[in-house]
């Protein structure tokens, strides 16, 4: 009996005693999370460059246009280059631009094409005049036939100057000055042959290479029917070898 008692004791402090010790260990605690960082917390997002804006060029500030072998340029006082209008360039953009140049319309005189060139418009200001060639756009792509054959437009110059604004190739050579000054031009070059006018400036241009023919634009003069004087100037001519 008394053996029975201990026993029972001995389990009742056993008990007592496993109960004290999970009192004093308690609960395992639960990991306190970490907070995942946000997109914009953990990599700053660059700020965008700004885009660059591009002034508009003003076209009435134009005093001055110059024949080259690649395109007309308009220049501004000093002789700052403001725009360059390329001949292979859409002469509907062209025509806008010198309309704004000059300040008024061209007054326009379309004209019938010829066994040997297409049809076209002179779009003409005063005694300046831009020679849209009417070319057939799809053949120029099917024969790879580059700017330097088929210009979309030519531009010539019949006078010194137009509604005021002056007319003349890179040296200075002008319609009316006396033929003697173009031949003492740096550019002036008559071993170029052109079917009309003479060299003052060629440029040696890429050519397709299917091109097997000459490859020099030029800045052309004319001469009165006399010699005396370059009656007109105009661009672009191609070097040619044989003319129909």
């Amino acid at each position: 009996m008394t053996r029975t008692l201990r026993a029972g004791a001995l389990t009742a402090a056993a008990i007592s005693l496993m109960l004290a010790l999970a009192g004093c260990f308690g609960p395992t605690p639960s990991p306190t999370p970490t907070p995942t960082p946000t997109p914009d917390a953990a990599t700053p997002r660059p700020t965008p460059a700004a885009t660059p804006t591009v002034e508009p060029v003003d076209l009435t500030a134009v005093i001055g246009l110059v024949a080259r072998p690649e395109g007309l340029e308009l220049r501004g006082d000093g002789g700052t280059v403001l725009l360059t209008l390329g001949y292979m360039s859409p002469p509907a953009d062209a025509v806008s631009a010198l309309t704004e140049v000059f300040g008024e319309p061209p007054v326009d005189e379309p004209y019938a094409g010829t066994n040997h060139s297409p049809a076209g418009i002179v779009h003409r200001w005063d005694e300046f005049a831009l020679d849209e060639r009417l070319y057939d756009e799809e053949l120029r792509q099917a024969e790879a036939i580059d700017w330097l054959v088929w210009p979309r437009f030519a531009v010539y110059f019949d006078a010194p100057a137009a509604d005021g604004v002056v007319l003349s190739t890179a040296s200075g050579l002008q319609a009316g000055d006396a033929w003697s000054i173009a031949e003492a031009d740096p550019g002036f070059d008559s071993d170029v042959w052109t079917c009309t006018g003479s060299s003052v400036e060629a440029l040696v241009v890429a050519v397709p290479d299917s091109w097997t023919g000459p490859d020099r634009a030029n800045v052309v003069a004319q001469p009165t029917d006399d010699g005396s004087t370059v009656k007109w100037i105009g661009a672009p001519e191609m070097e040619a070898d044989g003319c129909a």
